[in-house]
């Protein structure tokens, strides 16, 4: 038998400690995982308040952040009366520029470029803009609509607007809606287009008319292409070009529901198309950038952008902007325009193009015709350009309120390249054919048959004997030979050139052998520094872009040397300031 059916008392009794020690054992797990919960909930109830004093710190330090800028600025602008001692201008400059890239969020490439550019005033009020977002604007499309007709059916459906500009006969800015405005039977049936204003301001400067054969490089989405067909009346030729597959797509869209029946979608490479057409009366160029002048757009540019890929956009569009020269034609319909357009402020995208062109191609940069704009760089820092630079137009989000965007128009007035040794070239043509016509004057063929047709009176004379000094050539040739040398009056020839004659004409021989041996050896030297001065063409672009990014190099290592001096300096001052306070 066992032992529970023995004593069944006992084996009770174990039972019943058993479940109180179960009993014992769950009630301290239920302790042990509410103190738990109530661990978590303290936690998060401390991380919530850390991250709230965290936040309030974080707003404290961008007000205390705002008004150390703010200060700055005002030091700058009266320098000499109100700064402190011992501190110098670069001083003051590396602290706001480091104070503008916590508090606006640039990169060190980028807040240089703008403070390379603007005043210390003007650059924080170009940040400033370029953080705020900019009204939305709409263009009109006069082909299906007018802009009052627009602005009646918007307001009917609860949008709040007004005209754009006076510079604008189709714009209009929405400050609110109680509808999408991207989604409006009026949007669905082209009777607008969603535009920034800026963008208006290349098509305007192009002028494109109806008839005309006009290129668009870079057309997609659409905004522009389709203002073009817009000003064209669907009357003419509009080639819209785009180099991504993907983007084209947009842009087929747009055309159509714009209504645009004139236009030719291309798919190429911008810098190959002047291979294929070459005859557009004018040409649109709206280049690839590094997207300085819409940051309100795009607020990633600003950490992203460095100054190497600004670099390598400028060497880019001045590829494209050759191709936009070349294929246009000077002597069409347009007058061989072309525009030029970015959507940055970097002089190395914008000036330094145009200028390059300039030097490359026959072409001069006209008025653009806008009312709007800041005049363009004459000169920047250390370079200078072409004086007629200053016809193109900058635009700037502190100062007109729209996206920052630069505009550029040439004239073409005549085809091919423009090399700087051309007039060398000239030079030896021009030597070519004097040396040829001298030739073909002065090489006499000496074994030609001599003519003996003389009137029969002299030739009997000369029987007699009378006329002893009577030469049997050609009159006419006589008559030459004795106006230039008086010295054939008095020889005797008797009916034969004399042997002295033939010396003297094989002495020129010789003369214009040796001369024509050193025009050739000239030749050959001019051709020699043609070809150097074609590479040095080439180079110049390479020798100016290694000179700059070793100039930023340099840059950057003194900025990091300034940063360690400030952050010495504030050690000191700090350290000043403990032993005051625990004295």
């Amino acid at each position: 038998m066992s032992l529970k059916e023995k004593n069944p008392e006992i084996s009770s009794e174990e039972e019943i400690e058993e479940n109180e020690e179960d009993i014992e054992e769950n009630e301290e797990g239920e302790e042990k995982e509410e103190k738990e919960e109530e661990e978590q909930e303290e936690n998060e109830e401390e991380k919530e308040i850390k991250e709230k004093e965290d936040i309030d710190q974080r707003i404290a330090n961008i007000g205390d952040e705002n008004l150390k800028i703010q200060n700055i600025v005002s030091i700058l602008s009266d320098f000499k009366n109100r700064r402190e001692e011992g501190k110098t201008r670069n001083d003051y400059m590396s602290e706001l520029k480091y104070l503008c890239q916590s508090y606006f969020e640039y990169n060190s490439d980028i807040c240089d470029l703008i403070f390379n550019l603007f005043s210390p005033n003007e650059a924080v009020k170009f940040m400033e803009a370029s953080d705020s977002q900019k009204v939305l604007t709409i263009r009109a499309n006069s082909l299906k609509t007018k802009r009052r007709e627009l602005a009646k059916n918007l307001i009917s459906r609860g949008v709040n607007l007004d005209p754009l500009a006076e510079w604008s006969k189709v714009g209009l800015k929405i400050y609110s809606s109680n509808v999408p405005i991207g989604a409006t039977p009026e949007y669905l049936t082209g009777q607008y287009m969603l535009q920034s204003p800026s963008s208006f301001l290349p098509v305007l400067a192009l002028n494109p008319l109806p008839g005309e054969k006009i290129l668009d490089m870079c057309a997609s989405p659409g905004g522009k292409t389709t203002y073009i067909g817009q000003l064209m009346k669907n009357d003419g030729l509009l080639v819209a070009n785009d180099l991504k597959k993907e983007r084209i797509k947009s842009l087929f869209f747009n055309i159509h529901r714009m209504g645009i029946k004139n236009s030719i979608i291309t798919n190429y490479d911008a810098r190959e198309f002047a291979k294929l057409f070459n005859k557009f009366d004018r040409v649109l160029l709206d280049a690839p950038c590094s997207g300085l002048g819409v940051i309100s757009k795009d607020k990633s540019v600003k950490m992203n952008r460095t100054y190497k890929e600004i670099l390598n956009n400028s060497r880019l569009q001045k590829e494209l902007i050759l191709a936009a020269i070349d294929s246009c034609n000077a002597k069409g319909k347009g007058d061989g325009i072309i525009v030029y357009s970015t959507c940055t402020i970097s002089v190395e995208e914008n000036e330094w193009v145009i200028d390059y062109a300039l030097k490359h191609r026959y072409v001069k940069c006209i008025e653009t015709g806008l009312e709007i704009g800041e005049p363009g760089f004459v000169q920047f820092r250390e370079k200078h350009f072409h004086p007629s630079i200053s016809n193109c137009r900058r635009i700037y989000p502190h100062i007109h309120e729209i996206d920052g965007f630069f505009i550029a128009k040439l004239k073409k007035y005549s085809d091919g390249p423009k090399i700087k040794g051309e007039t060398i070239k000239k030079e030896i043509n021009k030597n070519d054919k004097k040396i040829k016509n001298e030739k073909n004057e002065k090489n006499v063929n000496y074994n030609e048959e001599e003519d003996n047709s003389e009137p029969e009176d002299i030739q009997e004379q000369l029987k007699k004997g009378k006329l002893k000094n009577y030469d049997l050539g050609d009159n006419k040739n006589k008559n030459k030979k004795n106006k230039k040398n008086k010295k054939d009056k008095n020889e005797e020839d008797d009916g034969i050139f004399s042997g002295e004659e033939y010396e003297k004409d094989e002495e020129d021989i010789e003369k214009e052998a040796k001369k024509n041996i050193r025009a050739n050896k000239e030749k050959k030297k001019n051709k020699k520094k043609l070809e150097k001065n074609e590479k040095n063409i080439n180079n110049d672009i390479d020798l100016e872009e290694e000179l700059e990014e070793k100039n930023i190099k340099k840059k950057k290592e003194n900025k990091k040397k300034e940063i360690k001096e400030t952050d010495k300096k504030e050690e000191k001052f700090i350290n000043k300031k403990r032993k005051k306070s625990e004295k």
